[in-house]
């Protein structure tokens, strides 16, 4: 892999840690309002359609603005772009706790914003900074950005009951300025060879097939995850499982999918080659599918096979921006393009999978949208393991 930086080998602690911190900033900020907008809603006296708008602003931001964070990237270098979007995020967060729906929204709108920039530029951080060191650091960049994320729904309940929705949802804020000023460090330090990287990386990921077969793996997936964590539990209710059992058969899922977001980097950029540990995947989440479609009174065991696969995935996509591309610009910009497209999907598929539900009252019609994911995850997601990189495909 050429990396056109001269990195000492030593490990930068303070880089390290600023890493972490991004991880820890770009989950909790959404998931800890899911438990807050009952208490949300009462106090602004929203509708359900107004609620409904927190919820899909932060994912269509990130489909939107992962187009173009990569470019802006080019243009400021990923150390200062990846400063500001911390600062837009603590921006986003203290603005959200202001009562008032139009500070609600806004918010939420620059939180979306923050987040996607340091979901599509972190992983080029990570491949720009720790070239030999991918797998480690995306392990842990993954696992604290989940464990951040569960973790901020669970605080987040006791503190909306004792307070109120203002300070339960701005907690996390003190994360991301520990965050801002840590990454403060990093402006001056490496700016210096922001050309050097730029002039390596003139590579247009659109018009490869490996960037594709990548983009089809992390929006499949996100499409699966957020369809179920959407309407899992009323597909639950109606097989006669308690609602009650429903919540832990979702965290479940998720508790699944944590481990394995750490473990996954750390033995995948050990392979060769990465395509039956994604074939392996696509058939994890085939498994799954087709056993909440065929047998809903083993829903456990489809849940616990889905939130398998979705750890493996989450983790190889997110080491393959660094194993697919010879530079961090281009890790940034197939990250972007990835995710983009992922998150579009994320936004639209638990719409048409309640759609489906409502048009003809009966989940299979929405599962088989799952299922048909899952199998060209299966095979053809499954060839982004490939051991070749972008740069390559383009130059053939």
């Amino acid at each position: 892999m050429s990396e056109h930086i001269n990195r000492n080998s030593k490990i930068d602690w303070t880089l390290f840690l600023g890493i972490l911190l991004i991880g820890a900033s770009l989950r909790a900020p959404i998931t800890s309002v899911g438990i807050a907008l009952p208490s949300i809603k009462e106090t602004l006296s929203l509708s359900n359609t107004s609620v409904s708008l927190i919820t899909i602003f932060p994912l269509l931001s990130f489909a939107f603005i992962s187009l173009f964070a990569a470019k802006i990237s080019d243009r400021f270098g990923l150390e200062r772009t990846v400063f500001g979007a911390l600062l837009l995020l603590l921006l986003g967060i203290i603005l959200r706790t202001i009562t008032g729906v139009s500070w609600l929204y806004v918010g939420t709108i620059l939180i979306g914003i923050g987040i996607a920039f340091g979901n599509v530029l972190t992983p080029g951080i990570i491949k720009l900074n720790f070239p030999t060191r991918i797998g480690i650091m995306t392990g842990f960049y993954t696992v604290t950005m989940n464990i951040f994320g569960s973790l901020s729904s669970y605080v987040t309940a006791p503190l909306v009951k004792q307070f109120n929705y203002n300070i339960a949802i701005g907690l996390i804020g003190i994360v991301t300025f520990i965050g801002v000023v840590i990454w403060s460090f990093q402006l001056k330090k490496y700016d210096s060879n922001i050309k050097a990287v730029k002039s390596t990386s003139n590579i247009n990921v659109w018009k490869s097939p490996l960037s594709w077969q990548i983009t089809l793996l992390m929006g499949g997936q996100s499409m699966i995850f957020y369809s179920l964590i959407n309407w899992l539990p009323e597909f639950l209710l109606s097989n006669g499982i308690p609602i009650n059992e429903a919540g832990i058969y979702l965290s479940i899922m998720q508790l699944a999918i944590i481990p394995l977001t750490f473990v996954t980097p750390i033995f995948a950029v050990k392979l060769k080659s990465q395509v039956l540990v994604t074939f392996g995947t696509g058939m994890l989440f085939v498994l799954g599918v087709i056993t909440l479609m065929i047998k809903p009174e083993w829903a456990i065991l489809g849940i616990i096979f889905i939130g398998i696969a979705s750890g493996l995935a989450f983790g190889l996509v997110n080491t393959f921006f660094g194993l697919r591309t010879e530079n961090g610009y281009t890790a940034a910009k197939l990250s972007g393009m990835s995710q983009s497209v992922g998150y579009l999907f994320a936004a639209i598929g638990p719409l048409f999978f309640g759609i489906l539900h409502d048009a003809t009252n009966s989940w299979n019609a929405s599962f088989s949208i799952l299922l048909v994911t899952s199998l060209l995850i299966m095979v053809f997601g499954s060839q982004a393991g490939r051991n070749t990189s972008i740069e390559r495909t383009l130059n053939k």
